[in-house]
């Protein structure tokens, strides 16, 4: 995620929680699988909105989306550079995809703020909603505004698996034991603190293959 400053951030986070609220409002009245359809509407409303701005539309304010990417657009404005505003577009969707869930364990309709099915419906649609802003047809000089917001959203759906999947899929295997077991593959090494105490685990990459063949060299 680029780096956002505080002030930034107080200025998004109101326009932010507004959305997620929004999504919250849908997803308690129907089932949690939805999140993956109401994610890409969202995404693709306020790229829309980004777009338009860039090729001169204003920004309509009839939804909680397009009220988000116009503080988007408005917070990047004094960088004094037209891309500004990916900037901004990242942190809100990185902060997004984390109070949803959240809320959502709050108003008690979900147990825990994340599972395998929750991730792989969010990347889902981060990398859909991707595919469908790609496909778009903008004025001339506006391509790169696409290029842009595809280029974030494959950042996003990157970051999210290594910020926070990999953590939760260690966490898995340290709960239930691996599902791989192939010679090429990482282990995970725990990480202790000077207490002794496990603070965390970090993946080494191994090759079991040759570790078995010295153990058979030396029976």
């Amino acid at each position: 995620m680029p780096y956002v400053e505080r002030g930034e951030r107080e200025k998004l986070a109101d326009y932010i929680n507004a959305l997620a609220v929004d999504i919250v409002s849908q997803l308690s009245k129907g089932h949690g699988e939805d999140i993956s359809r109401l994610y890409r509407a969202a995404l693709v409303e306020m790229a829309d909105a980004l777009i338009g701005a860039e090729s001169g539309a204003k920004i309509p304010d009839s939804t909680p989306a397009q009220r988000l990417a116009s503080q988007v657009y408005d917070v990047a404005r004094s960088y004094g550079y037209k891309s500004a505003w990916l900037v901004d577009f990242n942190y809100s969707i990185t902060r997004l995809i984390q109070i949803v869930p959240r809320q959502m364990v709050q108003n008690g309709s979900w147990k825990s703020e994340f599972r395998y099915w929750l991730y792989a419906m969010t990347v889902g649609a981060i990398e859909q909603s991707a595919l469908d802003i790609r496909a778009k047809r903008v004025p001339s000089g506006a391509e790169w505004a696409i290029d842009g917001l595809f280029g974030v959203l494959v950042d996003i759906k990157d970051e999210y698996k290594r910020r926070v999947n990999t953590a939760y899929e260690a966490m898995q295997i340290k709960k239930s034991g691996d599902a791989y077991d192939c010679p090429f593959r990482t282990e995970l090494l725990e990480i202790r603190d000077k207490m002794g105490f496990i603070d965390g685990y970090q993946e080494v990459m191994k090759d079991f293959g040759a570790r078995t063949a010295e153990q058979e060299k030396g029976e």
